[in-house]
């Protein structure tokens, strides 16, 4: 997990479904630190956030955005195909809006 996030990485990780995987990691584990609190904070906020934007999206949609966060499919490939250009554009907009506004956890630094 990076300690610092950029909005990709972020989009990258819910897509790909890891985001899934680390609550239930995170459920399961009994370690019950600093580092910990914040970042659990930071995956659950992750989830909802997604997980409303996502619930209004078509199965195309979604689609779209799991083959451009799993695969690396470019956007031009789904353009006046899943949905108009400037539909996709403002989805794209939106979307990257939504991960901004979510607070990161502090930069750690290691030795």
């Amino acid at each position: 997990m990076p300690t610092t996030w950029t909005n990709r990485e972020i989009l990258q990780y819910y897509f790909r479904g890891m985001i899934d995987l680390k609550i239930k990691y995170l459920d399961n584990s009994e370690i019950n630190n600093e580092y910990r609190r914040e970042n659990e904070t930071f995956i659950r906020a992750v989830k909802t956030t997604l997980d409303d934007f996502s619930s209004q999206l078509t199965p195309e949609l979604r689609a779209m955005y799991v083959s451009k966060y799993k695969e690396n499919k470019p956007f031009i490939e789904f353009y006046n195909v899943v949905a108009p250009t400037g539909y996709i554009m403002a989805l794209n907009k939106q979307l990257n809006q939504l991960v901004n506004k979510i607070e990161r956890p502090k930069e750690r630094l290691y030795a």
